[in-house]
């Protein structure tokens, strides 16, 4: 059943929509996710391997906007399920490269695919100029957190829901 639309979104600020869209696109993603017994990370790291190709768990953790203990776990459940395989890297003697396991490639690609019907729709009926807009806001509201977050203590905020949308 779809949530109904508040109507104190029509006159929100921009903090409560972007948190709106974050939290609807997470709802989205996690329902298209169930019938593949995945969870939003282990699909995350799915799809940056199959676009980028093997990598570190530093590079990997980052690009899945996780921290590298969660990622380590992520990747570790995923090696145990066949999902992917790690190796050591022959350019670096204490680096290990993780890589999907090439039984989970047709997997990956199914998920991909998927992954490119949710963005489409998440951005049906704006024109590439609004598009760009909204971009361009949003990497500002970004970049203004972040001059907020100088000097601050980091912590985890479960963005990984959300990486690559």
């Amino acid at each position: 059943m779809q949530e109904p639309m508040p109507d104190t979104l029509t006159h929100a600020g921009l903090g409560t929509l972007a948190a709106a869209v974050r939290r609807r696109l997470k709802h989205v993603v996690v329902a298209r996710l169930a019938s593949y017994n995945l969870t939003i990370q282990q699909f995350w790291v799915m799809l940056v391997l199959l676009e980028q190709g093997p990598t570190s768990l530093h590079p990997l953790s980052q690009q899945v906007w996780m921290d590298d203990p969660t990622a380590s776990r992520v990747v570790k459940a995923m090696v145990g399920r066949g999902l992917l395989r790690t190796q050591p890297d022959p350019r670096h003697g204490r680096r290990i490269l993780i890589s999907l396991a090439p039984a989970a490639l047709p997997l990956a690609q199914e998920l991909q695919g998927l992954a490119s019907e949710i963005k489409a729709a998440l951005v049906a009926n704006l024109s590439l100029d609004e598009q760009g807009i909204i971009r361009r806001g949003l990497i500002a509201m970004i970049s203004n957190l972040d001059d907020m977050l100088v000097g601050m203590p980091s912590s985890s905020s479960g963005d990984e829901a959300v990486a690559a949308f």
